[in-house]
């Protein structure tokens, strides 16, 4: 019977024990490892189309943004509330007439009701009005849709803050993508910072800035309570 050498026995254990190994290696990676931007973005964006209600602000500083199309009523921020498949109220911080103030909004099926500024009352939006908070939400264009072909060459990124919570996107977006996430209020291109919760892969945060005629205006979007006990009815206009 032929005998091997120590050596030789070593080699062809190393053999043996290698492709075990790797194999090993690669399926840790696979269940626990980093996941592509391509997977983070389709896991989340098919989140977002089933989202059924949630809470979410807006916040808007820098240049003034109307949401009227004969700029009397600025722009400062919002909080909201949405539930699907089209529904969302929300007040809205403004100043209008030199008065600084809060109006509420509410946004059904694509009407929209909110309270006069000066008497506080519900009313049917005047024509031209901008701000929709339903559109952040809308299955076609809102987040499922920005997520899964709205982001130009995204990238994964990690800046001081971040962790291993949230995965941080960043990405160019085109100005329609930029309106949606505006409520309809900005219409230009930008770039997009994306903080997508890497357990759910529901969005956490977003901000931006964009240079507009009248000088640049800063965005943050922060989305919470997913899914909660939330409905939303048509105001009382009596």
């Amino acid at each position: 019977m032929r005998t091997l050498r120590p050596n030789r026995l070593l080699t062809l254990a190393f053999g043996l024990l290698l492709p075990l190994v790797v194999t090993a290696c690669s399926s840790a990676t696979n269940e626990a490892g980093d996941a592509t931007i391509e997977e983070i973005l389709s896991r989340s964006s098919s989140a977002m189309a089933k989202v059924e209600t949630a809470r979410f602000a807006i916040e808007q500083t820098g240049a003034a943004v109307y949401i009227d199309q004969a700029e009397q009523i600025q722009f400062s921020g919002a909080t909201a509330r949405f539930a699907a498949p089209s529904s969302a109220d929300a007040l809205i911080g403004v100043t209008a007439f030199g008065l600084s103030t809060e109006v509420g909004a509410v946004a059904i099926d694509g009407e929209i009701w909110i309270t006069n500024p000066l008497t506080g009352k519900w009313e049917a939006a005047p024509e031209g009005l901008s701000f929709d908070p339903t559109v952040l939400f809308a299955v076609d264009t809102g987040w499922a849709a920005v997520l899964s072909g709205g982001l130009q060459a995204p990238v994964l990124v990690t800046e001081e803050g971040d962790t291993d919570e949230r995965h941080h996107v960043r990405s160019t977006v085109e100005a329609n993508r930029v309106s949606t996430l505006t409520g309809g209020l900005v219409n230009e291109s930008s770039t997009l910072d994306l903080w997508i919760d890497a357990e759910t892969g529901l969005v956490d945060e977003a901000s931006f800035d964009v240079e507009t005629g009248g000088g640049l205006t800063s965005w943050r979007l922060t989305v919470t309570n997913y899914d909660s006990d939330i409905t939303i009815t048509k105001p009382d206009l009596s």
